[in-house]
C-alpha cells in the first residue's frame, strides 16, 4: 500500500501501485510538477518507502525529495529503519501540505485499518538525542522506530534525517544511522512542519528467498554474506573493521586534508602526516572498537555488524574524514568533539564539514576575518602539523573552531551564520558581493569544493580525490559515479564505469539495499526480484535515470563551477601520471573533457545532459 499524507488537512489516501521508493519518489514529483515551486514549499512533496525483497541488508527506508542544496531531485537513505517499517504495512509515503504548528506524525499499523495522527511538539529543539530521549518515553510501550530531525533543519539546507533502533525502551548503542545527503530533514520540517516519523504496526513474516542465494552460490547463505562483506565486518589482512578502520589504509596521501588542498602540499610531506592520521586516528579506532568488539547492526538482524562504535559514539570514515583531516583534526578525540557536536545539531556531516573547511581556508587565507566569522583564526598549514605536540594542539584549537562555527550556523547567532545556511556556494555569492574589494583577483567561490547543478545547486562530493566525484552527473554526493581515487581515465572510459556504478548503485538503492551487501546481491539481482515482482529491474534503473534528467532539465544544467574542483581534476591528471591529458590541461582543454565524458554518459543511460552552449 502506498499512501498521500496531507499535513494541512491532518488525512490520507491510498494511492494505487506497487512502485520501488525511488520510482515512486520521482513519478509523484512529475505528476505534481514539484520543480515549479521553491524547495520549501508545501507542495514539494516529501517521499519515503522501504526495501521490497526479503533479504539480509533488504530493509533500508529511502527517501526522495527536491534538494533544497542540489535543487534537483535527490535521494537518502537510512540503514535498518524498514525493518521496522514493514509492520506498518505500508510500502511507500508521500507527504505534502503543511502542519499548522511542528509536529510529530505518527503511522500505526497494529489494527486492520490504517491509522495516522499527528502530535504538535513545540518545545525547541538544540539537541537531536535529547529530543529522542522524549520520543522513547511517549512510545516506550510499542514496538516502533523514528525518524527526527535537528536544528540544522529548522534553520540551514543541510539538515539531516536520523534514527536509532530502540529495544525495550531503550537505545542500542552505536546503532544509529542518517539519511543525510541531500537535505531531507530540512524539506521536512521547513515544507511540512514535521519534526519526526513515528511508526510500528504488527510483526509479520517475510517470504524466505534464502534458497535463490545458496542455490547460485553452492554455499550456506550466512556464509555467502560474511564471505563478500568482509571489509565491513573485519579485515582479516588489516587487522580492523568498517569504513573508518579500512578506507585510511586505502586512501593514504590522496586523504583530503585542509580543504582539500592536497596538489598543493609535497607528496612526502602529505604521507608524513598520513603515517600520523594512522597513529592518531586509525590506531585508536582499532584499539578503541575493534579490538573490544564493539559492533552492532543498523536495526536489521544482520550479521556484517559494520556499525562501529566507541565511549558511545558510532564512528564512519566520511563523517570523521570530513570534520577530521579535511579541517585539520588529525587526532581522533578532537574529531569526536565536532562530529557529536554536528549530529547532535542534525547536520549532514559531510557538508558541513566541507563547509568549515572552506571556511577556515578563508580565515587562513585572509578573505575573511575572524570578528566577521565569530570564530578564531584556525591552524591551517601542514607546517604547523610537523610533530606531535603540534598535532595534537592544533587539532584541537580547530576542533574548538569547528563546534562554535557549528552552533553559529545551527542557531543563526550572527550574520555569518545566517549567509551560511545555503551552503559554500550560495554563501560565496553573497560574500563576492559584500567585500567587492576582496574578489579582484579571486572570488571567494574559487575554495569552495562542491558539484555544481544549475544556477544555486551545490552538494559536496563523497570524501576521496577521485575524478568521477567531481563530474557534473545527474546525480552526486553519493556513490553513482566511478569513485576510485588515484587514476585518471580517459573520459569515455570515466563515463563507462560510472555509468556502471550508477546504475548498480540505483538499483540497490530502489530496491532498499545497503550497498555494502552489493558484492553478493548483484550478481543474483534478477532473480531475487523475480521472486517478488515481475518488473525488469534494469529496464526500471535506467527509466529512472530518464526521469530523472528530464525533471532537472526544468530546474538547471550541468556545470563545473569550483575552481578548486577544476585543480583537483587538472592535477589529478598529473598526480596520477595521465601525461596525455597533463598536456591537454596545459594547453586550456579543460572543458573538453568534461564535454566528452557527459556525452559519453548521456549516451549510455540515453539521456540529454550537457553542458550549457
Amino acid at each position: 500500500m502506498n499512501i498521500l499524507i496531507d499535513g494541512s488537512r491532518q488525512n490520507y489516501e491510498v494511492l494505487s501501485g506497487e512502485e520501488f521508493p525511488i520510482s515512486f519518489g520521482i513519478d509523484l514529483h512529475d505528476k505534481y510538477e514539484t520543480w515549479k515551486y521553491d524547495a520549501y514549499d508545501k507542495k514539494n512533496l516529501f517521499c519515503f518507502g522501504k526495501g521490497v525483497l526479503p533479504i539480509v541488508g533488504g530493509h533500508r527506508l529511502i527517501f526522495s525529495f527536491r534538494s533544497p542544496l542540489w535543487d534537483g531531485f535527490h535521494f537518502s537513505a537510512m540503514g535498518g529503519a524498514g525493518y521496522t517499517f514493514k509492520d506498518t504495512g505500508v510500502q511507500n509515503v508521500a507527504i505534502t501540505g503543511k502542519c499548522e504548528v511542528p509536529s510529530i506524525l505518527v503511522i500505526n499499523g497494529e489494527e486492520d485499518e490504517l491509522k495516522i495522527k499527528f502530535i504538535p511538539f513545540t518545545e525547541e529543539i538544540r539537541d537531536i538525542y535529547e529530543f529522542n530521549d522524549k520520543i522513547i518515553e511517549l512510545f516506550k510501550e510499542k514496538n516502533y522506530r523514528a525518524f527526527l530531525v535537528g536544528s540544522a533543519s529548522k534553520t540551514t539546507n543541510m539538515g539531516a534525517i536520523y534514527s536509532q533502533t530502540i529495544r525495550n525502551g531503550k537505545i542500542v548503542e552505536g546503532s544509529e544511522d542518517w539519511a543525510a545527503r541531500g537535505g531531507g530533514g530540512s524539506v521536512l520540517y521547513q515544507a511540512h512542519n514535521i519534526l519526526g516519523v513515528v511508526f510500528f504496526g504488527k510483526k509479520t513474516p517475510e517470504k524466505n528467498v534464502k534458497s535463490v542465494v545458496e542455490e547460485h552460490y553452492q554455499k550456506q547463505y550466512s556464509k555467502v554474506i560474511l564471505e563478500h562483506t568482509e571489509k565491513y565486518r573485519y579485515s582479516e589482512e588489516r587487522k580492523t573493521g568498517g569504513t573508518f578502520g579500512n578506507n585510511y589504509h586505502v586512501t593514504m596521501d590522496l586523504t583530503p586534508i585542509f580543504n582539500w588542498r592536497m596538489p598543493f602540499i609535497d607528496k612526502n610531506r602529505r604521507l608524513k602526516l598520513h603515517k600520523k592520521i594512522l597513529e592518531y586516528f586509525v590506531s585508536r579506532f582499532d584499539k578503541e572498537a575493534i579490538e573490544t568488539k564493539n559492533w552492532t547492526n543498523c536495526g536489521e538482524p544482520c550479521p556484517v555488524v559494520c556499525k562501529k562504535y566507541r565511549n558511545g559514539l558510532h564512528v564512519d570514515y566520511e563523517p570523521y574524514e570530513a570534520n577530521g583531516p579535511c579541517i585539520g583534526v588529525f587526532d581522533l578525540y578532537a574529531a569526536d568533539h565536532v562530529v557529536h557536536t554536528i549530529d547532535k545539531l542534525g547536520f549532514d556531516a559531510i557538508e558541513f564539514g566541507n563547509l568549515c573547511s572552506f571556511v577556515f581556508e578563508l580565515l587562513d587565507n585572509g578573505m575573511l576575518k575572524p570578528e566577521e566569522v565569530g570564530i578564531e583564526k584556525p591552524v591551517f598549514d601542514i607546517s604547523n602539523f610537523e610533530n606531535d605536540a603540534d598535532i595534537l594542539k592544533n587539532s584541537k584549537h580547530n576542533a574548538e573552531q569547528a563546534v562554535k562555527l557549528a552552533e553559529i550556523i545551527a542557531f543563526q547567532t550572527n550574520e555569518f551564520g545566517k549567509l551560511c545556511k545555503f551552503g559554500a556556494r550560495r554563501a560565496a555569492k553573497i560574500l563576492n558581493k559584500k567585500y567587492p574589494e576582496r574578489v579582484e583577483n579571486k572570488k571567494f567561490e574559487d575554495f569552495g569544493v562542491y558539484d555544481s547543478f544549475g544556477e544555486n545547486g551545490q552538494i559536496s562530493p563523497t570524501m576521496y580525490w577521485a575524478i568521477g566525484n567531481f563530474m557534473p552527473y545527474l546525480i552526486q554526493g553519493k556513490y553513482l559515479t566511478h569513485y576510485q581515487c588515484g587514476v585518471f581515465l580517459e573520459p569515455e572510459e570515466l563515463a563507462e564505469l560510472s555509468v556502471k556504478n550508477s546504475i548498480e548503485e540505483i538499483t540497490l538503492e530502489n530496491l532498499g539495499i545497503c550497498r555494502f551487501h552489493r558484492k553478493w546481491v548483484s550478481p543474483i539481482i534478477d532473480k531475487l526480484v523475480n521472486e517478488v515482482s515481475d518488473v525488469d529491474i534494469t529496464k526500471e534503473s535506467m527509466e529512472l535515470f530518464k526521469k530523472i534528467a528530464k525533471y532537472d532539465s526544468n530546474i538547471g544544467y550541468p556545470l563545473v563551477e569550483s575552481k578548486r574542483v577544476k585543480e583537483l581534476i587538472i592535477s589529478g591528471a598529473f598526480e596520477f601520471e595521465n601525461e596525455k591529458w597533463s598536456e591537454e590541461f596545459e594547453k586550456g582543454n579543460f572543458e573538453e573533457y568534461i564535454k566528452r565524458v557527459l556525452e559519453k554518459y548521456s549516451e549510455l543511460l540515453d539521456i540529454e545532459w550537457k553542458l550549457k552552449e
